[in-house]
């Protein structure tokens, strides 16, 4: 079944491969991998709806706020992708859940299946370094009172992590989840300045020859400049190309290659900032657009391109999705940006931090952690995934786009009940006011 997932997944993000022949995979588990996503899903709507009552959102509320997520049409692509970002999002909103529970119950099971879910996330994907594990863990160790049964429920879940990233060490001399990180960076900071500068750059000594070459190529293009690759006698470490065709990305020639890579683009920063910053725009323009204005689900986007197409200029205010890849990547259209989301990311992160300093004083509160939680990981997402990368930008923000809808009807519904509590007593109905907020306090 892993076999089957790694092809199945390399036929997902490389578009060389042959689709006839993705569609033949061996261990055909396709049907598997779709009852499984399909379980996600109802446990991501169960997640979101469980956030929405966490936070005393009558349950119509919290149910509609469900439904729209589960049937927008990035959730229903992301469903229908073979890849790490649906179930790491159902993961991270479940999270919420278990964190909540975990104050209010202070049971151990909570924590255990808490920081266990920080784990796989951190394990899944590298951008979840062991850094925003630990972060969050000491935050949770200085406000929360129940400091032993912090430390019980995250010990194990931080010490595999911490395993799995020195064995990568004494491997590979990567402390972490992936050896990415190199190409990754370099979208961002090399390969936004021209080949014609990066050519002299070259030649005079101050980049690699790997500055000419783009990242994530064949295995192929990186073994003429690193030969003496070492052969390890197993094929997914050794083959430039998977059994469909494709690029194998797991070739252990990229592990050197990403850091040539990673030298070049901390060069480049260091003496192009302004090069890097206008890369950080770009990425932040892309940051905004809907999540299904994605390349890599085009082929299914297409069956839904008119619902696509009006949910997005309706509830996101992005009013075309027909850029090509080099045109987000290069230009900024102000049609192809989703002002809704760019509004309600400003929202949140100002009212989140507004909210929290009136609250400082409750950290330890369950509604008040459950917001930094969601908090935390927005911002974290937004600072982390637009400084280290570029291309994917709006997929890397769907991974928090639960916590975005739900905290912003949150700072909504506490704004509209000041509001109401400002105006004269006389002019509030009581069980109108009960039935549409159901408030928690708010100062």
């Amino acid at each position: 079944m892993a076999q089957c997932f790694l092809s199945a997944q390399s036929a997902a993000v490389d578009k060389s491969v042959d689709r006839d022949r993705a569609a033949n995979i061996p261990c055909r588990l396709y049907e598997v991998f779709h009852i499984l996503y399909f379980i996600a899903g109802m446990m991501l709507g169960t997640s979101i709806y469980f956030l929405g009552v966490s936070l005393h959102f009558p349950n119509w509320l919290s149910a509609m706020a469900a439904a729209w997520f589960i049937v927008s049409p990035g959730t229903v692509l992301y469903e229908h992708w073979l890849m790490y970002a649906y179930p790491l999002t159902m993961m991270l909103t479940l999270a919420g859940i278990c964190l909540y529970q975990f104050i209010v119950t202070k049971k151990i099971f909570w924590g255990l299946l808490f920081f266990a879910l920080l784990s796989a996330i951190s394990l899944t994907w590298s951008l979840f370094h062991l850094i925003w594990m630990l972060g969050f863990g000491a935050i949770l160790l200085i406000v929360f009172p129940e400091r032993k049964k912090i430390v019980f429920a995250a010990l194990i879940p931080i010490l595999l992590v911490t395993a799995w990233y020195a064995k990568n060490f004494l491997i590979v001399g990567e402390f972490s989840a992936s050896s990415w990180a190199g190409m990754n960076l370099s979208k961002v900071a090399t390969f936004r300045i021209s080949e014609k500068e990066r050519a002299g750059m070259v030649k005079a000594g101050e980049l690699s020859k790997f500055a000419l070459i783009l990242p994530f190529r064949n295995p192929s293009a990186y073994l003429k400049l690193l030969p003496d690759t070492p052969l390890t006698g197993i094929p997914v470490l050794d083959e430039p190309d998977t059994s469909l065709g494709g690029r194998n990305h797991h070739h252990l020639v990229y592990v050197e290659a990403s850091k040539y890579y990673l030298r070049d683009a901390l060069y480049i920063i260091r003496v192009r900032p302004d090069s890097y910053l206008r890369s950080i725009g770009q990425a932040v323009y892309i940051y905004f657009h809907s999540p299904s204005d994605f390349e890599l689900i085009g082929d299914n986007r297409k069956y839904i391109q008119t619902f696509d197409l009006w949910w997005n200029r309706i509830f996101y205010g992005q009013w075309q999705t027909d850029e090509t890849s080099v045109e987000r990547n290069s230009t900024i259209s102000g049609e192809h940006i989703g002002w809704g989301i760019v509004i309600v990311f400003l929202i949140n992160a100002a009212g989140s931090v507004n909210f929290l300093w009136k609250k400082r004083s409750q950290m330890a509160a369950p509604e008040t952690m459950l917001v930094f939680f969601m908090a935390y990981n927005i911002f974290f997402v937004t600072l982390v995934g637009n400084l280290m990368d570029i291309g994917e930008n709006n997929r890397f923000r769907f991974t928090v786009d639960p916590f975005l809808l739900i905290l912003f009807i949150f700072l909504l519904r506490n704004f509209i009940f000041q509001r109401i509590q400002n105006r004269p007593q006389a002019e509030i109905d009581p069980a109108a006011m009960k039935n549409i907020f159901n408030p928690i306090e708010v100062q």
